[in-house]
């Protein structure tokens, strides 16, 4: 029944129609229903009644359709007219606007402020760890090896994610956004053997996914060494016999750190660096043997890897 004012009171004011978005309350995530109400008010216009000369309140418009537009996410348009609620999933985490309006009788349209909307990944980032294998032999050089890390995630991620892969106590981190990540790092010339490597990813909301797989340490360069000739049938005048061998390795291009002598049966010990610039490129190795016979004797570079290369030979010493 419509509201009368008597004619001795001032005419009241007219209320304009209005649209209001309800957004839905606590947390929202993606993938999951949620509501989204839009109130509809018609407003009030008053007009004089001159029969009982009274004013009178009327709705000042008719809603025919409400409009609810989430770009990227959903339009809809409901027939019904003056609002009602909405179940609404957010495919991916992220920000939304939702715009609502409300189209009237005589062609005319109600816009409701604007809502943003924060919704939040269902759970922690995803990703899948393409390469390398867990458990690759990676080649190591002087320098160490370059590493490519490849990570697969998918397009329903609440990006940008955050990448941080962690190798030999260092850690890069970098932004990340769409379904491939490629970032190549470096691998420390040792230790040899298994080197961890470990992704974590966060998302803009703090959500953390970590992952650790091993890699392998292979000396990819190994040294090698050789011995200079001798006289390996010897007559001897006296025991024990001093022999002196000499050889060379590369030296600085591969790293050695050290050349060893051993005698089967016999003495062993460390060889002594002749290079001028003392990288092992040339060597020296002073051997007492104390009988005569037939000795096999293998001497042996070592890297700094901790690869290991050997050249052996025989003599034979008698009176």
């Amino acid at each position: 029944m419509p509201t009368k004012t008597p004619k001795a009171a001032v005419a009241p004011k007219n209320r304009p129609p209005s649209v209001t978005i309800e957004p839905p309350t606590g947390n929202v995530t993606a993938r999951t229903p949620v509501p989204i109400k839009v109130k509809a008010d018609p407003g009030v216009r008053w007009k004089w009644n001159p029969g009982d000369q009274s004013w009178e309140d009327e709705d000042a418009v008719t809603y025919t359709d409400t409009l609810v537009d989430i770009p990227g996410v959903e339009t809809i348009r409901d027939h019904t007219g003056g609002g009602g609620t909405y179940s609404v999933v957010f495919p991916r985490p992220g920000g939304y606007t939702v715009s609502a309006a409300g189209l009237t009788s005589v062609g005319t349209r109600v816009e409701a402020a604007p809502v943003n909307i924060h919704v939040s990944a269902a759970g922690p980032p995803v990703f899948t760890w393409v390469a390398p294998a867990d458990g690759a032999v990676v080649d190591l050089t002087l320098g160490g090896a370059s590493v490519e890390v490849v990570l697969a995630t998918s397009d329903d991620q609440f990006y940008p994610l955050s990448v941080a892969i962690t190798q030999d106590g260092l850690t890069t981190t970098q932004q990340h956004s769409g379904t491939e990540y490629r970032k190549t790092i470096g691998l420390a010339p040792t230790p040899l053997g298994a080197r961890s490597i470990t992704v974590k990813c966060t998302d803009p909301d703090g959500g953390v996914s970590t992952q650790t797989r091993s890699v392998v340490g292979h000396d990819g360069a190994p040294p090698t060494v050789t011995l200079d000739a001798y006289d390996s049938d010897v007559a001897v005048t006296s025991l024990p016999w001093a022999l002196t061998l000499t050889g060379t390795t590369p030296g600085v291009s591969s790293g050695v750190t050290g050349v060893r002598y051993a005698v089967v049966d016999g003495p062993e010990g460390d060889a002594r660096n002749t290079a001028a610039d003392g990288d092992w490129s040339t060597w020296q190795a002073q051997l007492s043997l104390p009988t005569t016979g037939t000795f096999d004797v293998t001497i042996t570079a070592t890297d700094s890897r901790g690869g290991t290369a050997s050249a052996s030979a025989s003599i034979t010493l008698h009176l």
